[in-house]
C-alpha cells in the first residue's frame, strides 16, 4: 500500500512541531497560538481538508498531513521531520496501546524527541485511564515529555454536551463535588508555552481555574449570562450512559466520561493549582468570563 503523503515543502527544517487534535478544542486555539509566538507547524489529522477549513484564515502558515490513529501506513509520513509533538488522545479510543502507542513509537523513530500529552487531572492516580497508560508509556521512552493535566473543559460544556445545555441542562453525574473548571483557550496557550520554551522536559503541571464550583454554582452562572434558567439535573451514572447512548456516542467514550465525572464526584477535581498561571503569565480566565460567550457558542444547529 502506498503511504499517504503530507503537503510538505522539499526540505524540512528543524524546529517543526506537529499537532494532533486540530481541529478540536484545544488543537485550533494551540496551532493559532504557536504561529502567533513564531513556530513552524503541521497539523496532523484524520481529515486534513477539514483541518484546513477550520484553519482558513492561518492555513497558509500551516502544514497539514493525513494521520490517523489506528491506521499504521498513515504514520511515517506524516510525522517525518517533525521534532516536538502535542498529543491529544482521540475521545473514542480507549485502547491506548493499540490505538495509539505504535504512532508514538513511529514518531521516535521519525526523530521526534519531546512529546506534550494532553492528560488528565488526577492522572497520577487514576492509574486505569488512557491518560495515565500513556504518561507510563513516555515516561519509558527514553525522550523528553511534557504532562499537561487539565481539569474538567468549560467548552465540553458547550460542545459534547451541547444539546442538553441549549436545552437548560447540565445533566453530567458529577454529584456535589466541587470541579476547578478550565478554560481550553488557556490549556492551548499554556501547551504553546511548553512547545516553545525551554525547562519543561520531565515536569508535569496542573492546569486549572482560579475557583473550585459545583455543577450547581456553575448552573447559577450560566444562568445569569443567557438569562434564562439552567438547571443541573445530576443524572446517575447509568441514566448518563442511557443519554448519551441515545445520541450516538460510543460506548467507550462514554466509560472515560463517566471516570472522570467520577473525579468530581467523589470530591477529586475540586483542587486549585497555580501552575496555569504561572504558565501563562496572568490568571487563568474564569468560568464568568466564558460564559459571557454562551449566548453565542449556543447558537445554530451545530458546535
Amino acid at each position: 500500500m502506498t503511504e499517504p503523503r503530507p503537503h510538505l515543502p522539499a526540505s524540512t527544517p528543524p524546529g517543526l512541531i506537529g499537532v494532533t487534535g486540530a481541529p478540536g478544542n484545544v488543537g485550533t486555539p494551540l496551532v493559532r497560538e504557536l504561529l502567533r509566538r513564531g513556530a513552524r507547524v503541521r497539523v496532523l489529522a484524520r481529515r486534513p481538508e477539514v483541518a484546513r477549513r477550520a484553519l482558513a484564515d492561518v492555513a497558509g502558515q500551516v502544514e497539514f498531513a493525513p494521520l490517523t490513529f489506528g491506521e499504521r501506513p498513515t504514520y511515517r509520513a506524516a510525522l517525518q521531520g517533525v521534532e516536538k509533538l502535542f498529543v491529544l488522545r482521540p475521545p473514542q479510543l480507549g485502547r491506548v496501546t493499540r490505538d495509539l502507542v505504535p504512532a508514538l513509537d513511529v514518531a521516535l523513530g521519525a526523530g521526534v524527541t519531546h512529546f506534550a500529552l494532553l492528560s488528565l487531572q488526577g492522572a497520577e492516580r487514576l492509574t486505569v485511564t488512557p491518560h495515565a497508560q500513556l504518561e507510563a508509556y513516555l515516561r519509558g521512552t527514553g525522550a523528553d515529555w511534557t504532562f499537561l493535566r487539565p481539569g474538567f473543559f468549560l467548552q465540553n460544556l458547550t460542545t459534547t454536551h451541547r444539546p442538553e445545555l441549549r436545552r437548560g441542562e447540565l445533566a453530567v453525574p458529577a454529584g456535589q463535588g466541587r470541579t476547578a473548571f478550565v478554560d481550553v483557550r488557556d490549556v492551548a496557550e499554556a501547551a504553546a508555552a511548553v512547545l516553545t520554551q525551554p525547562g519543561h522536559a520531565g515536569r508535569a503541571y496542573e492546569l486549572t481555574g482560579a475557583q473550585a464550583l459545583t455543577y450547581g454554582e456553575l448552573a447559577r452562572i450560566f444562568t445569569e449570562a443567557l438569562g434564562r434558567p439552567v438547571h443541573y439535573t445530576d443524572p446517575s451514572p447509568l441514566a448518563f450512559f442511557r443519554l448519551l447512548r441515545a445520541r450516538g456516542v460510543a460506548p467507550a467514550q462514554i466509560l472515560v466520561m463517566e471516570a472522570i465525572y467520577a473525579t468530581a464526584r467523589f470530591g477529586l477535581a475540586a483542587h486549585v493549582s497555580e501552575d496555569l498561571p504561572r504558565l501563562l503569565g496572568r490568571p487563568a480566565r474564569t468560568a464568568q468570563a466564558f460564559a459571557h460567550d454562551l449566548p453565542h457558542l449556543l447558537q445554530g444547529d451545530t458546535p
